[in-house]
């Protein structure tokens, strides 16, 4: 009977070498000078202390890293494979250092977030405050503007971040995270015959009393079944104000659809005026648009951290009400 073989060959003699950052840098120094006394002087040190400890690390690693007899001195063939992968070391370990020390300077900086005129209303007013204390040295400036003056101005690095609604984020050079969800909702006058309905119909929003906003409905497919419809057309305005639209629904004593949260912040006067629609069609998703090459999580979660704090915990994605942080 043939003898079984061990399926992963026979044990080997491992070795764990300490190596360092400084024994790196040394190795990568005197491969670019080819000369110990230079490599020395550019790395701040003195020759001997170079030598002992590039001779420290070939001991530990039993690798001969660099052939002394040549003048100038060459890497060894593993020399060479060994000093390449070093330079790749070092290369991630300053970009590690660049995002530790661009975080700490965000936190001493400004921070600048846009957002659509939707959302505006509710986050403004504490969305600065709530950032501010969590860190007291940052500056959170917020600006208010059209998704795609947003989305421009995202790409070419003049903001830090959107919050939009996901229907406008169409460039996939953008990462998006989604922050919550909501329906839009109702808003009808005192002398329309929606006022004071508490379970509206589809069928209800079918006659020539809606007045929509072009400039903010025609960006929500989900609406098109309703705001589409031929008999609204001349009920529709091109200005880029909602509470425009709410005045202009108050005289003609007509209704209109708005989000959730916008409504929400809407004075008291008002709040009699908004009614649910008994269906899960209308509603939208809210996000925070970031660069694919953004790399401040800290400062990604400040924000989402404040957001958790102004929207009511049932409109919240998952990801965002069930966890602490928002790993890119």
């Amino acid at each position: 009977m043939a003898a079984s073989i061990p399926l992963f060959g026979a044990p080997k003699k491992f070795f764990k070498p300490i190596m360092t950052f400084q024994q790196l840098e040394y190795i990568v120094a005197v491969d670019k000078s080819r000369h110990f006394v230079n490599a020395a002087t550019q790395c701040g040190v003195t020759q001997s202390t170079l030598s002992t400890t590039i001779a420290k690390l070939e001991q530990e690693i039993d690798v001969i890293i660099f052939d002394r007899s040549k003048h100038p001195i060459e890497p060894t063939p593993m020399g060479k494979k060994i000093i390449q992968q070093a330079e790749v070391i070092l290369h991630n370990s300053a970009q590690l250092r660049e995002m530790v020390e661009s975080e700490r300077d965000e936190e001493r900086g400004k921070l600048l977030i846009g957002m659509i005129p939707s959302v505006a209303p509710l986050l403004f007013p504490k969305l600065s405050q709530f950032v501010q204390q969590e860190n007291p040295s940052m500056e959170a400036h917020l600006y208010e503007k059209m998704p795609l003056d947003l989305i421009e101005e995202l790409q070419r690095s003049a903001i830090d971040m959107a919050i939009i609604s996901n229907n406008d984020v169409t460039d996939t050079n953008l990462l998006t995270i989604d922050l919550w969800q909501e329906r839009f909702v109702v808003y009808a006058s005192r002398n329309n015959r929606l006022f004071g309905q508490e379970n509206i119909r589809i069928e209800d929003l079918r006659d020539g009393q809606m007045w929509t906003l072009r400039s903010f409905h025609d960006r929500y497919p989900q609406l098109t079944e309703v705001t589409h419809q031929p008999s609204l057309y001349h009920n529709s305005l091109d200005c880029g104000s909602l509470q425009t639209l709410l005045q202009t629904v108050e005289v003609s004593a007509g209704y209109t659809l708005i989000p959730e949260t916008f409504a929400l912040c809407l004075p008291q006067e008002y709040q009699a005026g908004i009614a649910r629609i008994n269906t899960g069609k209308f509603f939208r998703t809210v996000t925070l648009a970031i660069r694919k090459d953004y790399m401040r999580e800290r400062m990604l979660n400040i924000v989402t951290g404040a957001v958790k704090r102004i929207i009511p915990r049932e409109l919240l994605v998952a990801r965002i009400a069930n966890f602490d942080r928002v790993k890119i």
